[in-house]
């Protein structure tokens, strides 16, 4: 399974809907069919609880502050004991819920005595909360945390040491709006003198009570306001072709008085078709954070397309899929191909097997018959599990419908990132240049496509001893020992004034 991301909410001030938002974009990732952990890390003002209250399996659990005292006081306790289980009507898996904790006479006492300080210095809170990051990222898909609003010792845990990606939520007033761009660049000079590898921390504000239809002139003149100020904070992920004004307003919540009485999950209780309802605009917004916020072109473009890439819940089985079981330790080899070149791709696959039995990698193919959008859905998650990605080019492959072609700009960001590794196989004489692979290194040698050599098994071996190069790098850095620093509470602050 690929490695999950941690998500923080956060807004500068109270009342922007920041735990309603969290609560209905983690049930809809649920009822997606991944695997979600919702943490209340708002200690202070713990409500997260209440909006999975109707559909709690095991009420009544330890949360978070129970976790972190049996950390203290040298338990070495086993988080999944404190998770609370929420199970929707429909969903395929159920949801887990770290709260905040038990919440009888003695929580308020219990939280207080908490001192962050002294659990970073004496009990190596630091260490304990790294370990948990790491095994939440095995266990789950999406891992989202609702963190204190404002200025403290722990908004820092969630805006500096937790995330990978972060949800910033504001309102249309200035100062919702300067202070949460005053924390945002906070938490990233922190996170840059963090003791452990840490990304840029890549961040997705949203307008919040955001009320457009009757006010709209008003609603119009805040949005430019939004996107001048906000521009930087996009820049890192934005697509080059979108305006930050269009993804603005294609990310906003907007005032709905329905909704705005009790704990409500409106994508549960009446769904998200509606265009004008709250329920639409979470689905945005789940779909923003499941693609990890990439293809934001295709969400300006066409919003349903955009979100229909990452609903898991009516995927087909074996829609094309022809990848087998998947073991934890080989190195995973997705093989992207037209059913035009299906031959081809047999003969290659010959040529892995050897690797394949010895258990250095696994193969994973996914055949391109057709412009159905269904089979995208195995494609996401392999896409996602995949260390290394073989590309077989042909006119046919370049030529496959705009949907394969989300399929290869997610590759390639990946690969961009460094997290996977793109190999393209020139097949058949194709014309490379323009499309989104003419930068990268391919093979054969000299780019000559495989059905030009005198014998196809020659540049197909070159393919499988290329992959075992590769293979043999990638367990090599995999078995790096890291040396975990001792963290300090001076090393999390995102508020400290640099």
């Amino acid at each position: 399974m690929s490695e999950g991301s941690i998500i923080t909410f956060y807004s500068y001030k109270g009342g922007v809907g920041r735990t309603m938002a969290l609560a209905n974009i983690g049930a809809l990732l649920c009822t997606w069919g991944h695997k979600v952990l919702c943490v209340d890390w708002d200690l202070e003002a713990p409500g997260l609880h209440l909006y999975f209250d109707h559909w709690t399996v095991t009420p009544d659990r330890p949360g978070l502050t129970e976790l972190v005292q049996a950390h203290a006081d040298g338990e070495n306790p086993e988080w999944r004991n404190f998770l609370t289980e929420v199970k929707f009507p429909e969903a395929n898996q159920s949801l887990s819920l770290l709260s905040a904790g038990r919440q009888d006479e003695s929580y308020v006492p219990r939280m207080q005595a908490l001192d962050w300080a002294d659990l970073y210095e004496q009990y190596d809170l630091g260490g304990f909360l790294e370990k948990l990051r790491g095994e939440w990222k095995e266990s789950f898909d999406f891992i989202l945390v609702d963190s204190r609003t404002g200025i403290t010792d722990t908004s820092g845990i969630c805006t500096v040491q937790l995330p990978d990606f972060m949800v910033l939520l504001f309102t249309a007033n200035l100062q919702s709006l300067k202070g949460s761009i005053k924390v945002v660049d906070r938490a990233r000079k922190a996170r840059d003198r963090f003791p452990y590898d840490r990304a840029g921390l890549m961040t997705l504000p949203v307008a919040t009570r955001f009320e457009s239809r009757i006010e709209y002139e008003t609603a119009q003149r805040w949005l430019k306001a939004f996107a001048t100020e906000l521009s930087p904070i996009y820049s890192p992920w934005i697509h080059r072709d979108v305006e930050t004004e269009d993804l603005l307003n294609h990310t906003r919540i907007p005032y709905i008085p329905y909704w705005s009485f009790g704990e409500r999950l409106p994508v549960i209780e009446k769904g998200t078709d509606d265009p004008e309802d709250i329920g639409f605009s979470f689905e945005t917004l789940a779909a923003l954070i499941a693609q990890k916020f990439s293809n934001s072109d295709l969400l300006v473009k066409n919003r349903d397309s955009f979100v229909t890439l990452v609903n898991r819940s009516d995927a087909p089985n074996g829609s094309g899929s022809v990848r087998g079981a998947r073991s934890g330790s080989a190195i995973k080899v997705f093989i992207s191909y037209s059913s035009k070149d299906q031959a081809l791709c047999d003969q290659l696959e010959i040529h892995l097997k050897p690797l394949e039995r010895q258990g250095i990698i696994e193969i994973w193919g996914y055949l391109h018959n057709a412009p159905d959008e269904s089979s995208v859905y195995e494609v996401d998650r392999d896409l996602d599990d995949a260390d290394v990605i073989l590309m077989l080019v042909s006119s046919d492959y370049l030529g496959l419908p705009d949907i394969y072609d989300i399929e290869m700009r997610r590759a390639l960001q990946r690969h961009e990132s460094g997290d996977v590794v793109i190999v393209p196989v020139i097949l058949r004489p194709v014309n490379r240049n323009g499309s989104p692979i003419a930068n990268l290194q391919v093979l054969p040698r000299d780019g000559k496509p495989v059905i030009l050599w005198p014998n196809v098994d020659e540049p197909l071996v070159q393919v499988a001893q290329k992959v075992q190069e590769l293979a043999n790098a990638i367990i090599r850095s995999k078995g790096l020992p890291r040396t975990p620093a001792r963290l300090h509470p001076l090393n999390l602050s995102s508020t400290a004034d640099t």
